[in-house]
C-alpha cells in the first residue's frame, strides 16, 4: 500500500532517449553510463511493481525532459509506496528484466545487474524512519571481457548509481514515453521538480548541507519555460505541503535568508565540471529568487489549496 495518495498525472511526454544517448558518442565513459541509463529506465517501465511506483527526478529527468547539459551520472527516484521489502522486490524484478532489456535495446554485448542496495541513513529501523532512501548500484560489464566476471563477483569496475526515495510528497506527475522502447516512466512535471528544488534550497540550513546546483536548475527551467499566473498558483501550493512534511514554514522572503544564499553559492564553481559555460551565480540566483517572491504569498496564514482545473 502507498504511504501517500496517487498524485495527479499530467500528459504524456515522448522523449528520445535513444538520441541523447547517441549526444555523448564522444566519450565513451558517458556514451556507456547513458546506455546503462536507458536500459535501467527502460526496466523500469517494463516492470509490474516499478513502472507505477517509481517516479524519475533529479538531473537525468531534466536532462531527458528539459534539454538541460549539466552533466549527472546518478538517477534519482522517489517511491510512492513504503520502503518494507522494496530492496528484494527491485532486485527481481531488474535482474530479471535488465539482460533483455539490453538485447532489445541493441546493446548485445552490455550486461548489467543489480550490484547492491544500501539502506540510508541505516539499515536499523529503516522502514520505520520518516524519509529513509536506498542507494542501489547498478554495475555494467561487456560480454566476454574481464569485466564480466567482476560483475558476476558483485565487483563491477562500472557502475551506476540509483537512489530511491520514500515518503516523500509528490503531488502532480507526467509520463515520460521512451519512444524507441515504447514503454512510460513517471516523472516530476515541471511545478512538481521546481517545488522541491525549492523546499530542498530552504532545507539547507537544517540539514547543514548545500544545494548549488538547484539555483542553477530553477533558473534553467524559467528561461525555458516561463512561468504564468497558474504556474505560480500551483508551484506554491505544492512548495507549501512540501515544506510543511519537513516542519518547514516559508515566507516571500526566506529565500532570501543569508545562510540560505551563501549555502546555495558554496561550491558553485564546481559547477564548471558539469557545464562548458557557467553563468555567475549572482544572476542564476536572481533569477530563481524573482520566481519565488513572485509566488502567491497569502497575507494571511491559511494554507492556499491546490488549483484544479
Amino acid at each position: 500500500m502507498s504511504d501517500i495518495e496517487s498524485p495527479e498525472r499530467a500528459d504524456i511526454v515522448d522523449v528520445d532517449i535513444k538520441a541523447w544517448v547517441e549526444a555523448a558518442g564522444h566519450d565513451p565513459l558517458a556514451y556507456r553510463d547513458r546506455q546503462v541509463t536507458e536500459i535501467v529506465l527502460t526496466a523500469i517501465g517494463l516492470a509490474p511493481s516499478l513502472k507505477n511506483t517509481l517516479v524519475l527526478k533529479g538531473g537525468t529527468l531534466m536532462a531527458l525532459a528539459f534539454d538541460s547539459r549539466r552533466l549527472t551520472a546518478d538517477v534519482d527516484f522517489t517511491a510512492l509506496v513504503g520502503p518494507a521489502l522494496f530492496d528484494e522486490l527491485l532486485t527481481g524484478e531488474l535482474n530479471g528484466l535488465l539482460p533483455r532489456t539490453a538485447i532489445d535495446l541493441g546493446y548485445l554485448d552490455l550486461i548489467c545487474r543489480v550490484q547492491g542496495i544500501r539502506k540510508l541513513p541505516r539499515p536499523q529501523n529503516f522502514e520505520a524512519m520518516n524519509f529513509p532512501a536506498l542507494h542501489v548500484r547498478i554495475g555494467s560489464a561487456l560480454r566476454n571481457t574481464p569485466e564480466e566476471r567482476r560483475l558476476e563477483e558483485g565487483q563491477a569496475s562500472r557502475v551506476m548509481d540509483v537512489e530511491i526515495s520514500f515518503r516523500d510528497q509528490v503531488y502532480t506527475t507526467q509520463d515520460l514515453c521512451l519512444t524507441d522502447a515504447g514503454v512510460a516512466i513517471r516523472a516530476f512535471t515541471i511545478h512538481e521538480l521546481i517545488a522541491e528544488k525549492f523546499r530542498a534550497l530552504l532545507q539547507q540550513p537544517i540539514r547543514k548541507r548545500n544545494r548549488r546546483q538547484d539555483v542553477y536548475d530553477i533558473a534553467f527551467l524559467i528561461d525555458a519555460h516561463p512561468m504564468g499566473e497558474r504556474d505560480r498558483a500551483t508551484i506554491h501550493a505544492i512548495l507549501i505541503e512540501k515544506c510543511a512534511s519537513r516542519n518547514i514554514h516559508p515566507e516571500a522572503g526566506s529565500l532570501d535568508n543569508p545562510e540560505v544564499v551563501s549555502r546555495a553559492e558554496t561550491d558553485w564553481e564546481t559547477l564548471r565540471l558539469e557545464l562548458a559555460d557557467l553563468p555567475p551565480f549572482a544572476d542564476r540566483f536572481a533569477v530563481a529568487a524573482g520566481l519565488y517572491r513572485s509566488l502567491p504569498w497569502p497575507k494571511a496564514t491559511e494554507r492556499p489549496a491546490m488549483p484544479r482545473d
